[in-house]
């Protein structure tokens, strides 16, 4: 699956596209650590959707400009989208808040072709990614089923979705007078954090902040020096993909460290000095996780039967 994921980016190193073979892999990349376990049944319809739902908030974000009324439109939008998705659970969980996270870093990063290339681009890695997520992934023993939200009833249900809303609003706001590429990456790194509850939300930010910061900064490293070998660089980023991939998503702080670091190294537009850059990643993370700490009584104290509708 590691390799799977650098394959479309050495393919378009070859053929002299580096840059759409990055944007491939990284929508490649989002779909393997999606899914954990795959549904016994209609397991093309939920990958479908993930690749069509990562690929749509992938384009979007490549259209739209930094702190315009479009931007902050599309940012609420992800963050009620990931947050609704936490409140449902079931497959498109995980999908859903990738998807946001793909529009965030998305922003400002639109290599030459288009957002319209952009998009199809990234649904071609989607798509790819497809072929080795039915050969590898698991299915699972027991059905994974989607909770009913229920706004009007729940209290707890509300509270969160404006408790992520009041994130990613702020964050983007922020975002706007930050320095240096993927500016938007203070904003997904708060909604990274959040959890349907504060006492969740409280250790999301303890288990997976070091992490975060850690994978920040070894991808800000990562993209400064190796941006002139980008054989290397693809090589380097098969490496964590694998690790990410052996470890899982349970060791919350190894995982996000890889993730982290992932993300921030497909860049396309590099800015010049590795130690400028991941100073630059590591500032955003604390910011975004400060904001996420800012929205914190917001957030309902503690899991409920309430929180869920249940």
């Amino acid at each position: 699956m590691a390799l799977g994921v650098v394959l479309p980016w050495m393919a378009g190193l070859v053929a002299g596209q580096a840059a759409h073979g990055a944007i491939a892999s990284f929508g490649a990349y989002l779909m393997m650590v999606s899914f954990p376990r795959l549904p016994e049944a209609g397991r093309a319809k939920v990958l479908l959707s993930a690749a069509f739902v990562i690929s749509l908030f992938a384009m979007v974000g490549g259209r739209v400009e930094l702190g315009s009324g479009p931007f902050f439109a599309c940012a609420l939008a992800a963050a009620l989208a990931q947050g609704a998705g936490e409140l449902r659970g079931g497959y498109l969980r995980l999908p859903v808040a990738l998807a946001a996270l793909a529009f965030f870093l998305s922003v400002g990063q639109v290599p030459a072709g288009g957002d319209v290339v952009y998009g199809l681009t990234f649904l071609a890695g989607t798509l790819w990614a497809l072929l080795f997520v039915l050969f590898f992934i698991p299915v699972a023993k027991k059905a994974v089923d989607a909770e009913r939200l229920e706004l009007l009833k729940n209290a707890a249900q509300r509270r969160f979705l404006a408790g992520i809303a009041s994130i990613s609003l702020l964050g983007s706001i922020a975002a706007c007078f930050s320095p240096g590429a993927h500016p938007c990456w203070l904003a997904a790194a708060g909604l990274r954090v959040t959890k349907p509850t504060r006492r969740e939300t409280l250790y999301r930010m303890k288990a997976r902040g070091l992490g975060t910061l850690l994978g920040a900064a070894a991808g800000g490293l990562m993209l400064g020096l190796l941006a002139p070998a980008p054989w290397l660089h693809a090589l380097l980023v098969g490496a964590l993909v694998f690790v990410m991939l052996v470890i899982g998503a349970k060791r919350y702080g190894i995982w996000s460290f890889c993730l982290t670091a992932v993300a921030l190294t497909f860049n396309f537009s590099p800015e010049a000095g590795a130690l400028a850059i991941a100073a630059n990643r590591v500032l955003l993370t604390i910011a975004g996780i400060g904001v996420a700490c800012l929205m914190l009584p917001l957030l309902p104290p503690s899991p409920d039967a309430d929180r869920l509708g249940g």
